[in-house]
């Protein structure tokens, strides 16, 4: 069954050294609302289309499913580390300990360290010096936690990572046409100092119209990174290609984004 990857061009000239991917939902074996390649595991699909689909994945890329780290994400700004003590875990150990953590950093190769997403912005890390790589899951509440930034410094706690050696790639997210917020949101972002006026438009009915792609970019470009690619697609308006929570609600299926160092 076909399946449909996107990658990133930045990232491909390095395709000797690593593998990275962003999902769509085209292929797949799930049905109704999930149709059809979700890899969401804390969705109510069918644990057997959810397995089967990530073993097109894993084929797909050429390992096994058991090489596809993911986190059950919070929507904080937390950071794992995927090293040996974790390729060495059983499956449910594996699941217990990445409990609670909205981006993985690794520099072990042959470990797919991936996020989950349906409108949340997905970002691919390389580090082509160091040899490691991040996937961060950023919505708007770790985008106002600055994840970005706890993960670079987590990159170079355990690397020695160079933030202006880093190249960067956001995947397919929610984009400002239709990303409405409420106030609550805006005013979030102005009591932790954001530009909203370049970030967020006031809509007719009190609310706000936000750009979490470009924050998210803004984020990247402050930590030094410059070599930054930025995918075009909406999630909520690409249907035939991606999931959206905010267009589908709690039936959403889900994409992946992910990394390894081959």
């Amino acid at each position: 069954m076909s399946i449909q990857l996107l990658t990133y061009n930045n990232l491909n000239e390095h395709s000797k050294k690593i593998a990275h991917f962003s999902s769509t939902r085209i292929g797949g074996y799930s049905s109704d609302s999930y149709a059809s390649f979700n890899l969401g595991e804390y969705t109510l699909d069918s644990p057997a289309a959810i397995a089967a689909n990530r073993q097109l994945l894993a084929l797909e890329l050429g390992i096994s499913v058991h090489q596809i780290y993911n986190a059950h994400q919070i929507h904080g700004k937390s950071v794992k580390l995927i090293d040996t003590n974790i390729v060495q875990c059983s499956n449910e150990e594996r699941k217990n300990a990445l409990q609670g953590f909205d981006a993985l950093i690794c520099n072990t190769p042959g470990c797919c360290i991936t996020v989950t997403t349906a409108d949340c912005v997905p970002i691919l890390l390389y580090d082509p010096i160091q040899k490691a790589i991040a996937a961060i899951h950023s919505g708007w509440k770790s985008t106002l936690l600055n994840i970005v930034q706890e993960t670079i410094q987590k990159m170079t706690l355990h690397f020695d990572s160079d933030a202006k050696n880093l190249i960067a790639a956001i995947g397919p997210c929610i984009s400002k046409d239709v990303y409405e917020v409420g106030e609550d949101v805006y005013n979030e972002f102005i009591k932790k100092g954001f530009d909203t006026g370049d970030l967020f438009a006031t809509t007719t009915n009190n609310k706000y119209l936000f750009d979490i792609r470009k924050t998210v970019h803004k984020q990247l470009l402050n930590e030094g990174i410059k070599n930054i690619e930025l995918s075009p697609y909406c999630t909520y308006t690409n249907n035939e290609l991606f999931f959206s929570a905010r267009r589908q609600g709690s039936d959403s299926g889900r994409m992946l984004s992910g990394i390894l160092i081959r």
